[in-house]
């Protein structure tokens, strides 16, 4: 006699509203469920699909959904449509038709249950060339009602009638909607239709047609509207597998002369902006990206009353019309296999958070509703991206991410691109004050009042100078937030940070190891004294860097005390970026003749070289057909020595040459600019010179600096 365990296997069993709460509750909105309804018939290789709304003869509102694809079989209707959550798509990714192929959109199985959300009837009928029309028909309501799934079922027959007159192809008619398509409903229909095909290319062979409601509507093609080809700015490029960023950006403003450049950004140094940008949140520095390569094209318009205004002359367009179209498309639009995945409604147009992102930093940060963006992936090669089963979000992983940190710094250096062409030179410093001296002001009274002129021609110059005096109030605080931040120790602290970082690391290790020794545990003799030589080459860069910044910390401290040799400096500082020298493969050339000895501290020389070489490092790495190199060199001339140092990168604008030293002017997407503004400070309050010349000894930028010598 066997024993009762009280063990039992007990089957999973699903109720019957399982039909209905899939495609009612699971997805988000009727727009999405249309959607998921027109990728069926993408997934079918349709070359057109019609979304028509109608009357039928007993005077019900329906929608329907026709397309020329290959419709499908009896075995194909009984096997796998009949089958919710299918894996059918999953195991065949793409579908043919003669020599095309098409990369299919769906892959959970659950798109045709969309339809339970729009209406509680559906009827389809499909065709193919070989067994003919087959009819089926579904009431949700009944399907929810039953008692077991076992006696959910589908009415299949052969099709007799004559309201569907294609060779092939599939129609979906769904009928007491659940929905009142009002104008506000139809138009974002019409918007979400119209993104789901790029609006930057044309999809091969696959249209997209709409009928809104009404008696008199007819039927026309979903169209990108012509504004939406000539953005202010566009960036463009594609992310490697590498990760490797290749990028052109173009100004084309509607009035005035534009500008194009072309971009390189390495992994490497990409990574470290992302880093930068994250502040205390860091990610785990990689050889090469796992979200996988992808496409990007950014177009952006200014939006003020000023430039609607000229846009509105410039394309005869009204301005409620401009706003209207860039709302239809606004955000960045994900596209798998050049077909829409998010967003799929309103409600997540901002899925990447730039809104929320803008919040921190209004100043050149962009907003969904000046973008419309395009991003290409594709499911062979970027697999750990997949949305959830709502279509509403990407569903979280590593690689999404990286993924969505990349976009935004691609986004992060199309702000600065679009930033430089906003802005306009500033003054510096010292010019602000003019346009606050009265001076001018009163010889215009005066010579008002020699010429015996009244009150009234006087106030215009008084209206005049206010304007003025305000502006450069405005700019003067503006310069004096930045100079706030001008302590040397605040802009090298990052490079503290990273050198006592790097060298308490080396301690540790051999600290661990040490231990493990003491406790009596059996280590490697030869390992152990690597360490040991590690953590004594830390303790000696510790060393330096407390006696390269004790002139900072010392309360008596007084400038003009200390000088500073520079072949000494110059040998730290390369010292300090060996790493990122090493990484980036950058050759660095030293060629320091002549009085070595300075007259400025060495706490202040080592910030400039710093900044100088700081500066070098990062825009080479966006160089990648030829070799890199920076150049220090640095001769005697009269009373001073003039150090050059140079390097072949792509170099600087004319119209940034006279701004570099400018406070808060940076083109890192994570720059604070002041680093070369605390270089030209440093130099000029030692009594010495410090310009820019680009192309540079090298071609690229080359920075002169000159300092006293002491002789």
């Amino acid at each position: 006699m066997s024993k009762d365990t009280g063990i039992v296997e007990v089957p999973f069993k699903l109720h019957p509203r399982v039909f209905q709460a899939l495609g009612s509750e699971l997805v988000t909105s009727d727009v999405v469920a249309v959607i998921e309804l027109v990728k069926n018939s993408y997934d079918a290789f349709a070359n057109r699909v019609d979304v028509r709304f109608g009357v039928d003869r007993d005077g019900n509102q329906y929608l329907e959904i026709e397309d020329d694809g290959g419709g499908m079989t009896k075995a194909i209707i009984d096997e796998v449509w009949c089958m919710v959550a299918t894996p059918f798509r999953e195991e065949h990714p793409k579908a043919k038709k003669g020599n095309k192929v098409r990369r299919s959109t769906g892959a959970k199985g659950l798109g045709r249950l969309s339809a339970a959300r729009l209406g509680d009837s559906m009827r389809i009928i499909t065709r193919t060339k070989v067994e003919g029309a087959w009819q089926l028909d579904v009431t949700w309501s009944a399907l929810a009602k039953a008692k077991n799934s076992s006696d959910c079922t589908v009415t299949r027959r052969p099709y007799k009638g004559d309201d569907f007159t294609k060779t092939e192809g599939t129609q979906i008619r769904v009928t007491h909607l659940k929905t009142d398509w009002a104008e506000d409903e139809v138009e974002d229909l019409n918007e979400a239709l119209s993104r789901l095909t790029s609006p930057f290319e044309q999809v091969a062979d696959f249209e997209i047609w709409f009928t809104p409601p009404g008696a008199e509507a007819t039927a026309s093609m979903i169209e990108t509207e012509k504004f939406l080809k000539h953005p202010t700015y566009l960036m463009k490029g594609e992310f490697s597998s590498a990760g490797d960023l290749t990028f052109k950006y173009v100004f084309k403003p509607i009035a005035g002369k534009g500008r194009s450049d072309n971009g390189y950004i390495e992994w490497a140094i990409m990574q470290k902006d992302i880093n930068d940008s994250l502040k205390e949140k860091k990610v785990p520095l990689r050889k090469k990206p796992v979200c996988g390569p992808f496409e990007f094209e950014l177009r952006v318009w200014d939006l003020d009353q000023e430039s609607m205004a000229e846009a509105e002359s410039k394309w005869e367009i009204k301005k409620s019309q401009i706003r209207r179209q860039i709302r239809a498309f606004k955000g960045l639009s994900l596209y798998r296999d050049a077909v829409l995945v998010l967003p799929k409604s309103d409600n997540n147009r901002d899925w990447l958070g730039l809104d929320l992102r803008r919040v921190s930093k209004v100043g050149n940060r962009l907003s969904t509703s000046q973008i419309v963006g395009y991003v290409a992936i594709t499911a062979d090669r970027n697999p750990g991206i997949d949305d959830t089963s709502d279509r509403e979000r990407l569903a979280r992983s590593e690689e999404v991410a990286e993924f969505e940190r990349v976009l935004r710094d691609i986004i992060s250096r199309l702000e600065e691109e679009r930033s430089r062409d906003q802005e306009e030179d500033e003054p510096k410093l010292r010019e602000l004050f003019n346009d606050l001296s009265p001076r001018a002001l009163i010889e215009q009274v005066e010579e008002l009042a020699a010429q015996n002129g009244t009150l009234d021609e006087a106030l215009p110059l008084l209206n005049s100078f206010s304007k003025s005096a305000e502006k450069a109030i405005e700019q003067v605080e503006k310069q004096f937030f930045y100079y706030s931040r001008l302590a040397t120790i605040g802009t090298i602290s990052e490079m503290l940070v990273h050198e006592v970082g790097n060298n308490c690391s080396a301690l540790e290790a051999f600290a661990l190891y040490a231990k493990e020794w003491a406790d009596g545990k059996t280590i490697d003799q030869e390992l152990l004294r690597k360490r040991m030589a590690l953590a004594e080459q830390a303790i000696a860069t510790l060393r330096r860097l407390a006696e390269r910044f004790r002139p900072l910390a010392a309360r008596n401290y007084k400038r003009g005390k200390r000088t500073a040799h520079l072949k000494e400096t110059v040998d730290a500082c390369i010292e300090t970026f060996s790493e990122q020298l090493r990484n980036g493969k950058i050759r660095v050339e030293s060629d320091l003749q002549g009085p070595d000895e300075l007259r400025i501290d060495p706490g202040e020389l080592y910030p400039v070289l710093h900044n100088l070489l700081d500066n070098a490092i990062y825009w080479l790495h966006h160089v990648k057909d030829r070799e890199r190199r920076i150049q220090i060199v640095a001769k005697r001339e009269k009373s001073v020595v003039v150090c050059t140092v140079s390097d072949n990168g792509p170099g600087v604008t004319e119209k940034d040459l006279s701004r570099v030293f400018s406070a808060g002017v940076t083109r890192r997407p994570s720059g604070s600019g002041m680093g070369l503004t605390v270089a030209g400070e440093l130099v000029e309050s030692n009594d010495g010179k410090i310009f820019l010349e680009s192309p540079g000894d090298l071609g690229g930028a080359t920075f002169h600096f000159s300092l006293p010598f002491v002789g």
